[in-house]
């Protein structure tokens, strides 16, 4: 009996042995499998599975003007976080945090109080006020480096319609910014950070930063003085005439270099969302307008330089004339010519008469005007190196009915913009050569070495030497006797032509809509810079001459004394741009009851 039960225990124990031999040889089996043979391909996805890698841009290159003064650039940030479940108190934190973060004090607490083991309850904030909230010590309130950084506008609302701006992911979405983005934002770098199950980063877990490279430096052609001093003058007369709209343009004539490029209204590009969007418009690019008889100076070239028509050639001194079944008169401003019977170019341009204008357009001939509109490029856009820029409106010969050669005489029926006349009148004062506008002097790398200059371009010759000093001749007369006498500024010579042209909005001529501007060359004996200013629908007076000679009065001294351009006869720099002569309106520019494009 008892050697059966020996044997059953034997066999028990055998069977119970070979059992976890046969267990411990799988699990061996398996240990190894795990361990050895596919232990680092294991671990390298387990590492995969909590771990997650992104691409980060770097810090955003800066815009700078010409002198190197920034217009945008970037600064380092922090984000603020919070662990929920680590904090004591909410509320408290939240009070304490809402007056440096500037966000409401309800919206934090219930940011705080949710079901997230991790929330942000700030993105891009300066580093002082960081160092201030982790001055405060409140558990769960923790804040860490911000690898983009916190993009800043030095100047404010001056140059943002030129500027731009940027998103919430740091690219550029408005004006240089976008225009430039592949420059500015470098390129992206990597970060690596363990995270949970969920995939979210777990703090101050395992964080690798492959670094980004800094992005280039842009260096406008703007001067940051002149953009200012552009838009100060802007805002001072669109409030005073209630304009709805206005644009400057100031250009060097021989280079074709942009020193201020200003439109008014203007936003803060910080709180762009905060302002319309139509006031985040680069208006002198992008909005065509009907020029009025600042065009008239184009018809001039036109007839001179092909030869239609010569500086001694004259023209019936008429009131008005009948075209294609459609009076055209001369502005109700008193200011016929000389009072002869006969007028020529010269008279015709420098007292704004439209009958004359539209009788050297008639003269000239259809496919000649057209032939110089195209060479001034007023039909295409300039080239410029920014976004959104619009071409002319000229159309052709063969859809120019009735009276539509005679009107485009004295710039009706043809629209451009403000930097397409700036660039004609640069082609003028230089000798005949129509430049590519240029916004961007270079771009320099984060080494400081070049990595791209732009250099002047000349486009075409447009007009003969002898026509551009024909024109010029013209154009100087218009501010010593013509509509332009008021700008007048004692030891320069200036030369310049007045504009108001009535507006088309949704295809019709609007009464009571007015664009008044002024086309200027200064110092008109030596030119060098071209002045382009306007106005739209300005309020009670409406001509270029009440409107918009006066700031381009003003704007001519301020870049005299900013160039350090010296009075005739070796006399002294212009000393205070704010001391002006008294702008004394004559009979001869108060305004009428049917003018439209003196």
């Amino acid at each position: 009996m008892k050697d059966k039960e020996r044997q059953k225990l034997r066999l028990r124990a055998t069977l119970l042995f070979v059992a976890l031999f046969a267990i411990s040889t799988l699990l061996g089996i398996r240990l190894y499998k795990v361990q050895v043979r596919d232990g680092a391909a294991l671990a390298a996805s387990a590492g995969q599975e909590q771990e997650k890698t992104f691409d980060v841009s770097g810090k955003r290159g800066d815009i700078v003007d010409r002198f190197g003064v920034p217009f945008a650039t970037s600064l380092p940030a922090s984000a603020v976080f919070a662990q929920p479940d680590d904090l004591n108190d909410a509320a408290d934190a939240a009070a304490k945090l809402s007056p440096i973060l500037g966000l409401p004090e309800k919206s934090l607490q219930a940011t705080m109080t949710g079901k997230s083991s991790f929330v942000y309850l700030a993105r891009d904030v300066p580093k002082d006020k960081a160092k201030e909230i982790d001055g405060l010590g409140l558990r769960g309130i923790n804040t860490i480096d911000e690898p983009v950084g916190l993009r800043v506008v030095p100047q404010g609302r001056v140059g943002s319609t030129l500027i731009g701006f940027t998103g919430v992911d740091n690219q550029g979405l408005a004006g240089v910014e976008y225009g430039f983005n592949d420059f500015l934002k470098g390129q992206p770098g990597k970060v690596s950070e363990a995270t949970d199950n969920n995939g979210r980063p777990i703090p101050f877990g395992r964080r690798v930063i492959q670094p980004p490279v800094v992005g280039d430096t842009v260096v406008l052609t703007v001067d940051r003085m002149l953009e200012y001093e552009s838009e100060e003058i802007l805002r001072e007369t669109a409030q005073e005439y209630h304009a709805a709209d206005a644009s400057v343009v100031i250009m060097r004539a021989q280079t074709g270099e942009i020193l201020a490029l200003a439109n008014y209204p203007n936003f803060d590009p910080s709180r762009f969302d905060l302002s319309p969007e139509s006031s985040w418009r680069d208006r002198a690019i992008t909005d065509p307008f009907e020029p009025g008889s600042t065009f008239k100076i184009i018809t001039a070239a036109a007839a001179l330089d092909s030869g239609k028509v010569t500086t001694d050639d004259t023209f019936p001194a008429l009131d008005q004339i009948e075209v294609g079944n459609r009076i055209i008169h001369n502005a109700d401003d008193g200011m016929m010519a000389s009072g002869h019977s006969n007028e020529t170019v010269d008279d015709i341009v420098t007292y704004s008469h439209n009958v004359g204008a539209a009788e050297i357009a008639m003269r000239t001939g259809e496919q000649t005007m057209y032939d110089y509109i195209k060479r001034f490029g007023l039909d295409v856009p300039t080239g410029v190196d920014l976004p959104g820029e619009s071409g002319g409106i000229v159309g052709t010969p063969d859809v120019w009915y009735g009276s539509r050669l005679a009107t485009i005489g004295f710039g009706q029926g043809v629209s451009v913009t403000a930097l397409q006349m700036a660039d004609a009148y640069c082609a003028v004062a230089n000798g005949g050569l129509l430049m590519r506008p240029r916004i961007v002097r270079e771009i320099v790398g984060p080494d400081d070495k070049i990595v791209k200059s732009y250099r002047p371009e000349i486009i075409r010759r447009v007009i003969k030497p002898e026509t551009s000093a024909a024109l010029l001749t013209i154009l100087r007369d218009v501010v010593k006797r013509g509509t332009g006498k008021a700008a007048q500024i004692p030891g320069y010579a200036l030369a310049g032509k007045t504009g108001t042209a009535q507006m088309v909005i949704d295809g019709q001529y609007v009464m009571g809509a007015y664009t008044a501007s002024f086309a200027g060359i200064i110092p008109a004996d030596k030119p060098q810079y071209v002045i382009f200013v306007k106005f739209d629908r300005p309020q009670g007076q409406y001509y270029g001459s009440i409107v918009a000679l006066p700031a381009f009065q003003q704007l001519a001294s301020r870049v005299f004394w900013r160039e350090g351009v010296m009075q005739r006869g070796g006399g002294a720099q212009i000393a205070d741009p704010s001391v002006l002569p008294t702008l004394q309106t004559g009979s001869a520019l108060l305004p009428g009851n049917n003018e439209r494009h003196n």
